[in-house]
């Protein structure tokens, strides 16, 4: 099972991509950004809204979402 990131882990990966945000990194920064999971909820409208496949190919990570709703939940 995954182990859950800590607010100080998910700031101090907020406080990276806003440094290279400032350096003009734009898409780094976003690759950054992707590290912090998201939030079973938005995960859950993400695919409803955008589908799964948009989900997979972005690299966003699900961690959050799949301990919530179960390993298989974005292939239901």
């Amino acid at each position: 099972m995954p182990q859950t990131m800590t607010l100080h882990e998910k700031l101090a990966i907020g406080m990276k991509a806003i440094e290279l945000e400032k350096q003009g990194k734009f898409e780094e920064a976003l690759e950054v950004e992707k590290l912090i999971p998201l939030p079973p909820y938005l995960a859950k409208w993400a695919k409803k809204r955008l589908g799964a496949q948009f989900l997979i190919e972005n690299g966003w990570n699900l961690a959050e979402a799949e301990e919530e709703y179960g390993p298989n939940w974005l292939t239901k």
